[in-house]
C-alpha cells in the first residue's frame, strides 16, 4: 500500500495538476476520483479515502492533501512537470519527463526517493517503479477530469 500512497502523493503529477482521475491496478490497486477542484483517493487498507483541493491552477498549481496534510507546489515549464511539497515527512522533490507523447519518467527526492518510467497508449499506461531497491510492475487507466 505504501507505493500506491506514494504515486498519489506526488508521483502523479499531470493527475494532481490537471484534476484528472486514476485507476490503479496491480499488486497495489488505487483510485483517484475527480470531482471539480477535489480528487479522492482511496486504496485498500485505508478506512475513509483522502482528499485533494486544488487551490490555484495553471501555470503555478497548488493543492492541499488531508489527511496528512501536505502542502504542495508545481510548475510546468515545456515537457516538465515540477513540484515540491511540504507534509509530516519533510519536504520533498517530484518531477515528471515526457520526452514524448506516450513515455514519462517520473520519481521523487526526499526522505522517501523513487523514480518509474510510464508508457501510455490512450487511457491506459504500464508503469514500473522503482523504490526501496525493488521494481514494481502496476498498470491503470486516466481517467477524464473536469
Amino acid at each position: 500500500m505504501e507505493l500506491a500512497i506514494l504515486m498519489w502523493e506526488l508521483g502523479s503529477l499531470p493527475a494532481a495538476m490537471a484534476g484528472a482521475g486514476e485507476l490503479g491496478l496491480g499488486p497495489q490497486p488505487w483510485v483517484i476520483l475527480p470531482l471539480g477542484k477535489l480528487q479522492l483517493f482511496w486504496t485498500p487498507g485505508l478506512s475513509v479515502p483522502w482528499a485533494r483541493v486544488r487551490l490555484l491552477e495553471g501555470p503555478w498549481f497548488l493543492w492541499l492533501d488531508l489527511p496528512p496534510p501536505r502542502v504542495s507546489l508545481g510548475r510546468a515549464p515545456g515537457y516538465v512537470l515540477v513540484a515540491i511539497s511540504r507534509g509530516p515527512y519533510g519536504p520533498e522533490l517530484a518531477w515528471e519527463l515526457t520526452p514524448a507523447p506516450w513515455l514519462s519518467v517520473l520519481g521523487a527526492l526526499g526522505v522517501r526517493p523513487w523514480c518509474a518510467v510510464r508508457a501510455r497508449l490512450g487511457a491506459a499506461w504500464v508503469q514500473l517503479t522503482v523504490f526501496r531497491g525493488e521494481g514494481e510492475l502496476g498498470c491503470g487507466f486516466t481517467l477524464p477530469g473536469p
